[in-house]
Order: structure tokens, then C-alpha cells, then sequence
């Protein structure tokens, strides 16, 4: 896993983590533009941060969970 995807500084609640990727990946298709990346990070506005930390958070609810249940 990349470095991005393991940043794991996020405090925005699952809800609010959705909605936020979702409102931020429909902007990138409504302006056709990249989301700014921000040094030093805001973790709960980066688009590629915000990203990763919904991927960790669905392997950890459901992949991690469907291998201890094999």
C-alpha cells in the first residue's frame, strides 16, 4: 500500500468521509480540474488523502473481516 493510502490522520466520521469524496470527485468531472494538493497536508480536505482513507477503511470493514471468517 502507498504512503498516501496509509496517512490515517482523517477525522471525519464514515458519513461524513463519503460524502465529501463524493461532492469532491463530482467537482473534478464538473471543472475538469485536478484537485489542489497541500503542504502541509489537510487530511480532511485532500481529495488524494480523503481517497485513501476510504480505501483503508473498506479493506479494513470488508476484506480483513472476510478473511477471519474463512
Amino acid at each position: 500500500m502507498n504512503a498516501i493510502a496509509t496517512f490515517r490522520k482523517c477525522t471525519l466520521t464514515d458519513k461524513e468521509l463519503f460524502e465529501k469524496v463524493d461532492k469532491l470527485t463530482d467537482q473534478i468531472y464538473q471543472n475538469r480540474e485536478i484537485p489542489a494538493r497541500h503542504i502541509p497536508a489537510r487530511p480532511n480536505d485532500d481529495y488524494d488523502l480523503l481517497v485513501g482513507e476510504l480505501l483503508i477503511r473498506f479493506h479494513e470493514r470488508c476484506i480483513d473481516k472476510r478473511k477471519q471468517n474463512e
